[in-house]
């Protein structure tokens, strides 16, 4: 596996690994790479918080759709 082949993986909005990245992303128009690499990186130096906030945003994104 090549980093042309990761960084195609990484850039598909359908992947189920970082898929509120994705979603956070596309509600926002951020680039799902960069938003995706933000949160890699934000996992790997602190992944306790990241983590905690990652699932609240997995609760929180799909209700804050409904609501504006």
């Amino acid at each position: 596996m090549n980093s042309d082949d990761v960084i195609s993986r990484i850039k598909r909005p359908t992947r189920l690994v970082c898929g509120i990245a994705a979603m956070m992303a596309d509600k926002f128009g951020w680039s799902c790479f960069w938003t995706r690499i933000v949160w890699a990186v934000a996992v790997i130096m602190n992944p306790a918080i990241s983590l905690l906030i990652y699932f609240a945003l997995a609760l929180l994104l799909p209700k804050w759709d409904a609501q504006h």
